[in-house]
């Protein structure tokens, strides 16, 4: 009985570790944990002095042996026949690369030239899970509608049709293409010739909810007597706050990736103002005229900032020169430079001082860490120049893009706000941090930046984080925050894959974060204020490819007070 009973425990122990389905080698299955293992990642390709190519991440950034990258060159330039205006160049797959070692900082690739010439040189930047060939083979012929789920949440693939391989022996993964085989038990996904991952099928898949929320589906919670903006929760934490009276404003056939609301100088009419590619476009409100700027230097066009006085910082960066921002004034008669070449970033920013209430800060562009430590008040005359006011005392790892300066808890000591490396908001009064967030943000943008002085090391990421809108009530200053995903943030445009907003609340010397209860189908690139409703700009699409539309919606900041209370 004994010698029985020890040969079922030997079995068992060997199907257990042997069987691929087992609890150490698979997951159950939700749709979203795809879309968490073919996320899309840029980095940059180095060639060795050997002739081997590396990308500049590792398993630090969570690469694996297998995953797919795309490199893109330049096509034909897209000319509109009406305007002959350029809209772009239409991009076409130059390579696959295949990652075949990966360290902890950097990655060995294989390189498929698709396209010839294929010279691949440092620096380039590769896109991960885009444009990759992908298939869906059903083995048992039910799992169309799981087909479904998935292609939905990863559009930048290139999906192969539908296969059902009842009967039929599988065939061999491709080196260059994604394979997700489901079965009755299981899904596999195939990615480079190695399994990316292995789940199991839960018995009920439901789709994120979150991702797909409309205005009319809004969840309703119950009504509580609350403090203003803590809703009687313990401050610190995240609670969500309920808001149903969104409306659609108008949309916006390109992806954006700044947007404001601006009355021009000799003007009474209110403008649309948006930023695309190089692009400053500017639309009546009524609809009843349009202005276009057209930024004709070199560089990257990577956001504005909208100030008093018709006046917009445009931010642009010269790859292997820094900063060449540049400030415009907006008049009934169209566009105007005022002055350009400023070696800072730029921001119109809230300072809480009545005299220099939403003053053009600089801050000083720093090749090894980006932004310097130093952060100062600016202003352009109308001759073009610019004149450098007091400097500002900031906190140390401060950085400009999405600060702002206000005394939110009304003790006349104004806070500075800001994202911090690791992209979470930081509060600080008095240069001692009062608060941060439980998670990271999202940004609304970011680039590539190449190193200015040692030109041998790999580009970074410059994250540029959109401005909040500043309101006051009960005597207290609230702040409207972008609240995008972070997890996924890094696509071909540097966009988040989905994003909301969240409200900071100031309540006895601490703070709280409320979250919206309504999720966008793609980030909230910018928000803005204007006769007492605040206009959110929501991106679905891609900047990269040009592809997609910005919807501008509304809420009454009556309505945020209202629930506030």
């Amino acid at each position: 009985m004994n010698r029985l009973f020890a040969r079922i425990i030997l079995i068992s122990v060997v199907l257990f570790f042997f069987s691929p389905l087992n609890g150490m080698g698979a997951e159950k299955f939700n749709p979203d944990k795809i879309a968490h293992t073919l996320a899309p990642l840029e980095a940059a390709v180095i060639k060795s002095q050997d002739g081997r190519y590396l990308l500049n991440m590792g398993t630090d950034n969570h690469i694996k042996k297998g995953d797919l990258w795309t490199l893109y060159t330049s096509g034909e330039q897209i000319i509109d026949p009406g305007t002959g205006k350029k809209l772009g160049a239409l991009p076409v797959i130059l390579a696959v690369c295949n990652v075949i070692r990966v360290d902890k900082s950097f990655s060995e690739i294989t390189i498929k030239c698709l396209k010839e010439p294929c010279d691949i040189q440092s620096g380039l930047t590769t896109h991960r899970f885009r444009d990759i060939k992908t298939t869906f083979q059903d083995v048992t012929g039910s799992s169309f509608h799981l087909y479904e789920l998935i292609r939905a949440r990863l559009p930048e693939l290139d999906w192969q049709a539908y296969q059902s391989i009842e009967n039929t022996p599988r065939p061999i993964p491709p080196p260059d293409e994604i394979i997700i085989v489901a079965d009755k038990k299981s899904l596999t996904i195939w990615s480079g010739g190695e399994i990316a991952a292995a789940y199991e099928k839960s018995p009920s898949i439901i789709p994120d909810s979150r991702a797909a929320t409309s205005l009319s589906e809004l969840p309703v919670t119950e009504k509580k007597k609350n403090i203003p903006g803590l809703s009687n929760n313990i401050p610190g934490l995240s609670t969500t706050l309920e808001i149903k009276n969104i409306s659609t404003v108008t949309g916006i056939d390109h992806p954006v990736i700044s947007m404001g609301i601006m009355t021009p100088i000799d003007s009474t009419t209110p403008y649309f103002i948006y930023l695309y590619n190089r692009t400053v476009d500017a639309r009546a409100m009524d609809g009843t005229k349009k202005f276009q700027y057209d930024y004709k230097g070199f560089g990257d066009v990577i956001n504005m900032s909208m100030g008093p006085n018709g006046r917009i910082a445009l931010n642009t960066y010269v790859q292997s020169e820094g900063m060449r921002s540049r400030v415009l004034q907006f008049s009934s008669s169209g566009f105007a430079v005022l002055t350009k070449d400023i070696s800072h970033f730029l921001e119109f920013s809230g300072t809480g001082k009545k005299e220099m209430a939403r003053s053009l800060i600089g801050q000083d562009f720093d090749a090894e860490s980006y932004f310097g430590p130093v952060a100062f008040h600016l202003d352009a005359d109308s001759d073009g120049t610019i004149k450098r006011h007091d400097t500002i005392k900031i906190p140390a790892g401060f950085r400009l893009p999405g600060a702002f300066f206000a005394d939110l808890n009304g003790n006349g000591t104004p806070e500075t706000a800001f994202y911090n490396a690791g992209g979470k908001l930081v509060v600080y009064e008095a240069n001692k941090e009062k608060w941060e967030s439980g998670a990271p943000f999202g940004p609304s943008n970011a680039i590539l930046i190449e190193d200015m002085i040692d030109e041998t090391n790999a580009p970074t990421d410059l994250r540029l984080w959109p401005q909040p809108v500043l309101f006051q009530f009960d005597n207290l200053v609230f702040a409207v925050i972008p609240a995008n995903d972070s997890e996924f943030w890094r696509t071909v445009s540097g966009n988040s894959q989905n994003g909301g907003l969240g409200i900071l609340c100031p309540h006895n010397g601490t703070y709280t974060f409320r979250l919206l209860n309504t999720r966008f189908q793609g980030p909230v690139q910018s928000v803005c204020l204007y006769d007492q409703l605040l206009y959110i700009a929501v991106v679905e699409g891609n900047t990269y490819t040009g592809k997609g539309i910005t919807h501008v919606l509304s809420l009454p900041i009556a309505d945020l007070k209202e629930r506030l209370k």
